[in-house]
Order: C-alpha cells, then structure tokens, then sequence
C-alpha cells in the first residue's frame, strides 16, 4: 500500500509540475520557430520521407533541426539571423579581420596550436599592414593559443568589438621567435569580391592564363551582377589574349550560388550552346510532382530538372551581356584544388568532365553533389532565423554524380604557403605549369612547420560548403507551398 501510494505521489508531483509549466516568450517563440521549420522541412527537404513524426517542441531551434536531419546529411544548417547569413552568401561582412588562414598542433609533444595566413583579402587594414600568406601566429591578445583555448581566441578575430592584437612569429631550426604583438584592425561592411586574381603568363611561348576564384556569387546583393560581369571580363581578357592553357584555381572556394557556377561553366566548356546539359537536378517528390504539374507548365517553359549552359548573364534591368567563351581554345583545363573545395566548385568541374579533360591538382575535395535554398519567415517578423535545407542532388550530363568522397586529384601536392598566390614557383600553380611546359617548376621548399591540421578559418564561420539554388521554379514551388 505505502509502495502504491509512493508512486501515485510522485505522479501526481510530475503532473503538477506540467501543469505548473508557463513558457516564456522565448519558450514561445522557440515552439513556434520549431514548428515553422518541421513545416518547410516536410514540404522542401530532398530527404522529406525520413523527418520523425512532429511534436510539439519548445527546444532551441538549433538543437530541434539536428533531430530532423537525415543520418548521411552533412550540410544542412540552421542560423539564428537570415540577414547575417544572407550577408555572408553575397560576401558582406560586418567586421573582416583581413585574412584567411590554417590551424595547425604545433607539435604532438603539446597543446599548442598556431595559425598560417593563407591569403590576405584586398583592400583591408591587414594587407596595408604588411601581412602576407606564409605568416605565422601563435598568440591572440597576449595568450599562446592552445587546443583548449583556441575557439574564444580565435573568435574575437570575427567580433567588431573585440581588440586584436596578434603575435606573429618566425620559425628556423626548430625554434619559433616572436616578431611582437600587432593591433590588426577589423574592416567593417567588408564586401570580398570572389574575383581575387587573373592574370596571364608566357610558358615556352604558351599563353596561360591563371584565374583565382574563391567564392560564387553573382553581386554583393545589389542585384547587378557586377561579380558575375567581372568573372566574365576576366575570361574576356584571357580570350583576347589568345590563351591556350587555363588554370583555375578554386583551393579555398567553399561553395555559393548555382547560378555563378553556371555562368562560370559556360565560360569554359567548348562549343558553347545552351542546348547543352551542365546539370541535372533531382528533388524530392513533392517539388518533382509540382514541377510536372500542367499548373507549373502553364506558368512557364523552364525545365527545373536540366541546367543548360548559358549564352549571356542577365541583370535585373532586363538588359543582357553576352557570355565570353575561352572553351575552344583549350584543350584540357586544370583546377587547383584543396580541403576546402566544395559544392558550386565541385559542380564546375563535374559539370565540365564530359566536355574535356579536366586535371585536378591540389587535394582532395569535400564531395558535396547536393545543393540548398535558404528559408527565412516573410510572414513572422518576430522571426529572424533561416536555415539552408538540402533540396536537391545533381548529376553532369552524363548522370554522374559518385563524388561524396570528394574529388581525388590527379596530383597531390602540398598547399605551399612559402609562395605567394600566383607566384609561379607555388607548388600547386607550379605544377600545373610543369604540366603544361614539360618543364619542372622550382620545387616547393619543405614546410616551415611539421603540420598536423587542426582548424580553417572557415570552421568559424556560419556559412560554408554552399551551393544555393535559387530561380523562379524553385521560388514558385516555394511560394505556393506557403
């Protein structure tokens, strides 16, 4: 009896304490947001048919959309500003730091960590103050950067209202020697522009040209196209000086906007017309329902399933500038690749396969052949979160698409930071041009630094590995699903 009435107590106590429950307008908030995202994740997500049955939630948005994310789905993301990430897919950064750059353990005999500027971003504080790729930092704000303290040191690189002062420090014969503390100032509203650098060089009377390009976006959200209109002048450039081998070095080009690695596509691939295949696409049931529906066809001629290449980039004032095609001039074309090369690049070059040879040189690619949209609440102004489902698989024209473990290149070689990017003598550009020549390329010298990879400076930032779909079919279906 007493046992019975022991548990009836405790029943009644967890009743009460339910009862007793009043959410906050946090609470609130969270159960509505949790709901909004299990609503556009059942209508929107490419892996729709395994999300959990829906209950009801007052958990934080970002621990609810773990649960809902399918097991192999490495890229889906939720965020808690739409505005910050919308920013950050077009190139716009409240506080800019100046620099990307590798975490590495400095040795396995400590918890030391140091960090090695991969390149510098143009027209910031840090590239007047004289840093440069190579440069080497062990200490943020006067404390040696360690393993477990790295995360906040390394954080307040990103915060507008943060000082950093950062020590830099050379390396010989085993010994790290300290340069003295720098006061690195942030640039703010910082706009990167993806084209960072293209230029041309004489190879044994060779015409090469060598485009680096670090993310895809069409504009800085203006809608003028200006970055996609600058990619294509670059290739113009390229083509008016009769270039014969192209280099395209996309190492630290994470990802970005589909359309960007359309249009850089068509600038490559030979024989350009726009009744050739780049992509197809795959969705879900839902979308490939609605997408052959005689509704949608009523609405328009576009097929959501090919993305062909294209014959000229259009801007929102309707006006049109002819696509500028080097294709016909190459006989194969070489990436530069890394860890970090991801998404819209790994399109490119899938979608680039059939049409000629592509050599990769570098390191192996992360392997994303999936792509996102980015959801945000136009109904619900209390709601500033967004997040990037996955909505779509795509194939090149020959319905290849077995790369999830990245692309391996054709050549391994080890980033060299002791060159500066477009040095001829840097060991990923060096190899392609010992490639093209015949001729070996002074070799890299051994790593300053015995390197066991620790972090990226991209691992501290919200957006990474994208590949945005956005056009009016998918808008339309999203629209409607509303």
């Amino acid at each position: 009896m007493k046992r019975i009435l022991f548990f009836l107590c405790i029943s009644l106590l967890i009743m009460s304490c339910k009862d007793d429950f009043k959410p906050t307008a946090t609470d609130e908030l969270y159960k509505y947001v949790d709901n909004w995202v299990y609503q556009n994740m059942d209508q929107l997500y490419y892996w729709n048919t395994t999300l959990p049955v829906y209950k009801t939630t007052y958990d934080n948005p970002n621990t609810y959309f773990k649960t809902l994310k399918y097991k192999d789905d490495r890229f889906s993301a939720i965020f808690e500003s739409y505005q910050d990430i919308l920013n950050e897919l077009n190139g716009v950064t409240s506080s800019e730091i100046g620099f990307d750059f590798q975490l590495y353990k400095e040795s396995s005999s400590n918890d030391n960590v140091l960090g090695i500027v991969l390149y510098l971003k143009h027209g910031t504080p840090a590239e007047r103050l004289g840093i440069k790729r190579g440069d080497i930092f062990r200490k943020i704000n006067g404390q040696q950067i360690t393993t477990a303290n790295y995360s906040a040191l390394v954080n307040t690189l990103f915060d507008a209202t943060a000082t950093s002062n950062i020590t830099f420090s050379t390396y010989q014969n085993g010994i790290f020697t300290e340069k003295g503390a720098m006061t690195v100032a942030k640039a703010t509203n910082y706009h990167d522009d993806p084209v960072y650098m293209d230029t041309v060089y004489t190879v044994q009377s060779k015409k090469v040209g060598y485009l680096v390009y670090n993310f895809f976006t069409n504009d800085d959200g203006d809608n003028s196209m200006k970055y996609d209109l600058e990619l294509n002048n670059a290739i113009g450039k390229f083509k008016q000086q009769n270039i014969t081998e192209l280099i395209v070095d996309l190492r630290y080009n994470h990802g970005g906007m589909m359309s960007s690695a359309v249009n850089l596509g068509s600038m490559l691939v030979p024989n350009l017309t726009d009744n050739k295949v780049f992509t197809l696409t795959e969705y879900n049931k839902n979308y490939t329902d609605y997408f052959n529906s005689a509704d949608f066809k009523s609405q328009t001629n576009e097929n959501p399933f090919v993305n062909n290449f294209a014959l000229a980039i259009s801007t929102s004032s309707s006006a049109t500038t002819p696509i500028l095609n080097v294709g016909n001039n190459l006989q194969k074309i070489y990436f530069l690749t890394g860890r970090g090369t991801a998404s819209a690049s790994e399109m490119v070059i899938n979608g680039l396969k059939p049409f000629l040879p592509c050599v990769l040189i570098g390191d192996t690619t992360v392997g994303k052949n999936v792509g996102s949209t980015l959801i945000n609440d136009e109904k619900n102004a209390a709601n500033k979160w967004a997040f990037m489902p996955i909505i779509l698989k795509y194939f090149n024209r020959d319905h290849q698409s077995d790369f999830t473990k990245g692309f391996v290149p054709n050549f391994m070689v080890w980033d060299d930071y002791d060159h500066q990017i477009g040095d001829i003598n840097e060991g990923l550009l060096g190899k392609a041009i010992s490639q093209i020549s015949g001729l070996q390329v002074s070799p890299s010298k051994v790593a300053p630094v015995k390197r066991s990879l620790f972090k990226s400076s991209i691992d501290f930032k919200r957006v990474r590995d994208g590949l945005i779909m956005k056009n009016r079919a998918t808008d339309s279906y999203m629209k409607r699903s509303k």
